[in-house]
């Protein structure tokens, strides 16, 4: 998150990682990152921007759906001083009864919506990540490796791109790898139990085989790694990370 920025510069310092992935809820949040603009620099480190989970790029509500629009240019105007590279955003959510009837209809409004973005944003790339629903009242879209293929057959511009989530897809399990491979180019890394998004680190007896990480690093058009964890557990994941890769 924004308020822990310098903390992460820290991280970055010691371990020589280049790129920050920040999570920005409020528009004041920014102020977190222009007071480190000179850091970023001096490290020659990257910024991306995680939009907050409540972004909804499904909404069947027109007015609401305007409002998620502004609120995305208004942070994309704050990213331009600081180089922003790319924004990473959910599918968003709807009522279990009426995404169930009406799936597609909930992905076009995202594929509008992307495209309102795409048509107007050509200096950094969108990434749309998979995620995961328990069910209930509200649901999430994008648990299932249908709904991207559906959204990049439909949208076809060249700065969309898919961010694979390990997480998530433990919770929600499909085959983002091996028929989105193309369209990666984030990945988020991180372990948990198979139920709750705990955001661990990776570890030998973890969830997240040492195949799945082979699998990560063998991805042609990947562009960034993330290793979306809580700090404890980054200077094992990263020895750990480091070993599979030089095999």
């Amino acid at each position: 998150m924004a308020y822990q920025i310098k903390e992460k510069i820290k991280i970055c310092q010691k371990l020589k990682f280049n790129h920050i992935e920040v999570g920005i809820d409020n528009l004041e949040d920014w102020d977190y990152l222009y007071h480190n603009k000179d850091e970023f620099t001096k490290n020659d480190i990257s910024i991306g921007i995680h939009m907050p989970m409540e972004l909804n790029t499904c909404d069947p509500i027109t007015r609401a759906n305007e409002f998620w629009l502004d609120y995305f240019h208004e942070n994309y105007k704050k990213g331009k001083t600081l180089n922003v590279k790319y924004y990473n955003l959910h599918l968003g959510y709807g009522i279990e009864n009426k995404v169930k009837k009406n799936r597609i209809d909930y992905l076009n409004n995202t594929i509008s919506f992307l495209l309102k973005i795409l048509n107007n944003v050509d200096d950094v790339d969108i990434y749309i990540e998979n995620t995961y629903s328990k069910n209930g009242d509200l649901i999430n879209l994008g648990n299932k490796v249908a709904d991207f293929e559906y959204l990049f057959k439909n949208v076809t511009k060249y700065n969309l791109g898919f961010c694979y989530d390990t997480g998530h897809n433990l919770i929600n399990k499909d085959n983002y790898l091996s028929r989105l491979s193309d369209n990666v180019r984030l990945v988020h890394l991180s372990d948990n139990d198979g139920n709750d998004d705990l955001h661990l680190g990776l570890s030998e007896d973890g969830l997240l085989t040492e195949k799945d990480i082979i699998d990560i690093l063998e991805i042609k058009n990947n562009k960034y790694l993330v290793f979306e964890m809580n700090t404890e557990y980054i200077n094992e994941s990263f020895d750990l990370y480091k070993k599979i890769s030089e095999k």
